[in-house]
């Protein structure tokens, strides 16, 4: 079948006046021309031909598909010279014969255009090796004028369970995202990530294709809803196996070649001699259903001639793919192997260099030119059907071994490139390796989770390593660290224990017995922790300045801020002028706190603002140390206007400084919302919580989104909106909040923390109020905090004489509760 058109035009039926006059000016300057109106017809013609689509949309913008790589762009279609200028300039690109990455599926291609003019989010569904992620990436290519704002590829994730697919697909965003961004993403967690990637990437108004590969079946709808970005600048193709049937998600089922196009396939690797030879393909191509990589196997694996051998062909993919790689060189066969090995994803051929010499680059060659492996993303990704016969029954040898070293290698540098690639290669390779080598790949998986602020997962990778011969004291202590994070304090002092026990140096002791103290200080058990570490410092060398940070934090949560300070300021002095690392901004930050603390908010703004500063000169503007800095700087801020300026905080006043700092920083900034939240508190003082209760909700929806959690601000609100919870009798409620962030705030602000004490005894109350039978622990909880405000702040204070007055109230309801039954107080 010969060329028969030079140009596609398709365009919308309600402008044919306008197609009218493009067609005539292609036409005038030799080019033959085909109208969208006859698509079907002439489907097989089009997939035959080379040729330029043009496509103009109802935007007054025609975009042209396939601009290869020199980056020109649509053209206004009124400028009738240059519309054909640049298709002509596209023709001639065409006509040089650049192969073909795909056979037919034209249909298939308007299909996901049309399916995502009407949907934001479409899914492509099939059978394995159907061709899905080609059809993706071909779309992709030849629609790339429609998207001026990019691809983003993400994936693949078939080969992770569902619980994994969100820690995966957290690393790879930051590392694509933080690529196109040209920004380092690490240390924002993943929602924060989301919401901050779909902010940036549709900032400039234009549109983005997102192609997200190999989505696993049986993801639940809330999962599978978190892996498209929230923004409407945002196309998302979805690429599934069969099975995957999310609701609300507009779905493209894609079957097998046509006779046509699985002939015109199988002809591209062997061309059938005479009519009959063409019948057996035919025959074929209706046996295995169109299957592209069993027909594009069968053609290179088959005998050259003669009827029968294609008669005898298998029609299905497994053995029509080890037929084909049984014809593969040695060094090529290799490298198959070894992709079998790996995570289905690409891998550096440096890889392959270093297990099975330089012969691998040119059998890299022959697996291309055999449809079996394909160079992208600057490394070599095995067809995953392929890699997945492979793997079958594979008795790798001492391939892994040999692969896992030059893997930790690569690994060894903290810059490469695709480095998320590179750890599930680690990840896959430690299933196959020595309990030495399973252990030192999984390390740095562990620590990319951790990094990425994704710390259940990095818990899990650590339990592995705990659970494998040979895990050392730092292991034991590194994953006591992410205990930490992830609220299990009891796990991490008996982790840490167990590094004390194992560990071979001082320095390893000193570690072990830090985290063990950061945990005790984590539960309030301050004396635990004093008895563990605090009472002194035995660190040395590297681990001395981080071990003073952490011995300051430990002052201020025992509400010795002077003592804080004074102790930084001697690590602050031997830190200047030093590059940034991690140790001068903890600092900063655990300085700021304590001036606060010791109320000097003015000095605390300036350490902030110094934090802020640097972060922001080099990019990492959504780092969770700079959001830190941000909230400490708008504490500071608004302290300092409301003893300045304001010392009324009514709520008319703090409203009014909520809009100043709206329209100053912007209405989601950190002093924004900290104004709107101590706005939302007033309204309990007027005893007004019906109104206070939205608004104190609506500020809390917003700083989870922009800052995220764990924060002293989001506490503020959970506990003003317990207060509300209190005041209209839902003491049940007020109980099951002030239960949610009490652990946190002894976490962040210590046990005897203005703000944690009083969330100590409105607990205390809200349990003895509640109907659940817990009046001995209300009691206690009173009496601990009435204790600790009085030690900590004195008798003459408010939170003091409230303390008091809680007391009473138990005392006055005790008999409420002598015969077990509580009444309404």
């Amino acid at each position: 079948m010969t060329d028969r058109f030079d140009v596609l035009l398709c365009f919308t039926p309600a402008d044919p006046e306008r197609a009218d006059l493009m067609e005539a000016a292609l036409r005038d300057a030799g080019l033959s021309v085909l109208r969208d109106t006859a698509v079907d017809e002439f489907a097989d013609a089009l997939a035959n031909s080379r040729l330029v689509q043009v496509l103009c949309s109802r935007a007054d913008r025609a975009l042209v598909v396939d601009p290869g790589a020199d980056g020109e762009h649509a053209v206004d279609p009124r400028n009738l010279p240059a519309l054909v200028g640049l298709v002509r300039r596209k023709l001639a690109d065409a006509r040089r014969g650049r192969p073909a990455r795909m056979v037919g599926r034209s249909r298939e291609l308007l299909a996901i255009h049309r399916g995502l003019h009407a949907h934001p989010v479409l899914m492509v569904r099939g059978l394995p090796g159907v061709g899905k992620t080609v059809l993706a990436e071909q779309y992709a290519r030849l629609f790339q004028d429609t998207f001026d704002g990019g691809v983003l590829r993400l994936g693949p994730f078939g080969q992770h369970a569902p619980e994994e697919v969100l820690s995966q697909f957290h690393l790879a965003l930051a590392r694509a995202a933080g690529d196109r961004l040209g920004a380092d993403l690490s240390g924002i967690d993943f929602d924060r990530l989301r919401a901050h990637v779909a902010e940036r990437i549709g900032a400039d108004g234009r549109r983005v294709l997102v192609v997200i590969d190999d989505v696993p079946p049986g993801l639940p709808p809330d999962v599978l809803e978190r892996l498209v970005l929230p923004t409407s600048a945002v196309s998302t193709v979805l690429v599934s196996r069969v099975g995957n049937s999310p609701r609300d998600v507009a779905a493209l089922d894609l079957g097998g070649l046509s006779p046509a196009e699985g002939l015109r396939l199988f002809s591209e690797y062997r061309a059938p001699v005479g009519d009959a030879e063409r019948e057996a393909v035919l025959r074929l191509v209706e046996h295995c259903g169109g299957h592209p990589i069993t027909l594009r196997a069968n053609a290179l694996a088959a005998p050259r001639q003669g009827i029968q051998p294609l008669a005898s062909c298998p029609d299905t993919a497994p053995p029509s793919i080890r037929g084909l790689l049984a014809g593969c060189g040695p060094v090529a066969a290799g490298i198959v192997r070894l992709g079998g090995l790996l995570a289905p994803v690409p891998f550096p051929l440096g890889i392959a260099r270093d297990v099975l010499g330089d012969g691998s680059v040119e059998a890299v060659g022959e697996l291309e030119q055999r449809g079996i492996a394909s160079l992208v993303d600057g490394g070599l990704r095995l067809q995953p059907l392929v890699a997945e016969v492979a793997r079958a029954g594979l008795d790798p040898g001492d391939l892994p071994e040999s692969a896992a070293k030059s893997l930790l290698r690569l690994l060894s540098d903290d810059h490469a490139e695709y480095r998320d690639f590179l750890l599930q290669h680690a990840r896959a390779l430690a299933e196959r390796t020595s309990a030495a080598l399973r252990i030192r790949l999984l390390r740095p998986v562990a620590a990319a989770h951790e990094r990425h602020r994704d710390f259940f997962a990095a818990g899990e990778t650590h339990a592995v390593i705990l659970s494998t011969e040979g895990a050392t004291s730092t292991d034991f202590a590194t994953a006591a660290r992410v205990e930490i994070a992830c609220g299990l304090y009891p796990e991490a002092v008996r982790h840490a224990r167990h590094a004390l026990l194992s560990a071979a140096d001082d320095d390893e002791r000193c570690t072990a017995r830090l985290v063990a103290a950061q945990a005790f200080d984590c539960q309030g058990d301050y004396g635990a922790g004093e008895r563990t570490f605090w009472h002194e410092l035995p660190c040395r060398g590297e681990a001395r300045l981080p071990a003073v940070v952490a011995s300051a934090q430990a002052l201020r949560l025992r509400g010795r801020a002077r003592e804080a300070i004074a102790s930084l300021d001697t690590v602050l002095q031997e830190l200047h002028g030093s590059p940034p690392g991690d140790v001068l901004p903890s600092a900063l930050l655990e300085y700021a706190r304590a001036l606060l603390l010791e109320d000097r908010p003015r000095r605390a703004r300036e350490v902030a603002a110094e934090v802020i500063a640097a972060f922001h000169a080099t990019g990492r503007v959504r780092h969770f140390r700079c959001t830190e800095a941000e909230l400490l700087w708008a504490e500071a801020t608004i302290t300092l206007d409301l003893q300045d300026l304001h010392p009324d905080r009514s709520v008319a006043v703090l409203r009014e400084l909520e809009s100043r700092y709206g329209r100053r920083h912007g209405t989601e900034s950190p002093a924004a919302l900290t104004a709107a939240a101590l706005a939302g508190r007033a309204l309990l003082l007027q005893g007004r919580p019906e109104r206070a209760l939205p608004a104190l909700s609506a500020t809390e929806r917003t700083v989870l989104r922009v800052f995220g959690g764990e924060n002293r601000l989001r506490y503020r609100i959970r506990h003003g909106m317990a207060l509300a919870h209190g005041q209209l009798r839902d003491f049940g409620r007020q109980a099951e909040v002030l239960e949610e962030i009490l652990q946190p705030q002894i976490r962040l602000l210590g046990s005897t923390h203005p703000e944690t004490l009083e969330s100590r005894l409105d607990l205390g109350l809200a349990l003895a109020f509640s109907g659940r039978d817990q009046y001995r622990r209300a009691t206690e909880l009173v009496d601990g905090a009435a204790d600790d405000i009085v030690a900590t702040l004195g008798p003459a204070t408010e939170l003091s004489e409230k303390a008091i007055a809680a007391k009473r109230v138990l005392r006055g309801t005790a008999s409420q509760f002598s015969d077990g039954r509580q009444r309404t107080p």
